[in-house]
């Protein structure tokens, strides 16, 4: 299990659909759909200390929230047990929380 310490937040990110409704594949090689992937995730955990640098100190988003962040924010870490991926970042790389 991967805990983010201090002022990180610990994203899955979404996977990009291979598959159409109506059951044609993707091309993996839409730069659009990587950039978009790459963009997303939802918020699997956050570090005790998230946010609170900040005038109002409350968090701008929760576990389970659909965020957007900066692109290149943050690295890629593997959770030893799951071998899931997930972007491990800085609080200010939150970008938006996406919700509807």
């Amino acid at each position: 299990m991967v805990i983010p310490a201090g002022h990180r937040v610990l994203v899955k990110v979404e996977e990009i659909e291979e598959k159409t409704a109506g059951g044609l594949y993707i091309p993996k090689t839409s730069q659009d759909q990587q950039t978009q992937a790459n963009i997303f995730g939802v918020v699997v955990a956050i570090g005790a200390t998230a946010w609170k640098a900040f005038d109002d100190g409350l968090p701008w988003a929760a576990v389970g929230d659909r965020v957007a962040f900066a692109k290149y924010g943050g690295f890629v870490i593997e959770d030893p047990d799951t071998k899931e991926l997930y972007r491990l970042l800085n609080d200010e790389d939150i970008c938006a929380v996406i919700r509807g």
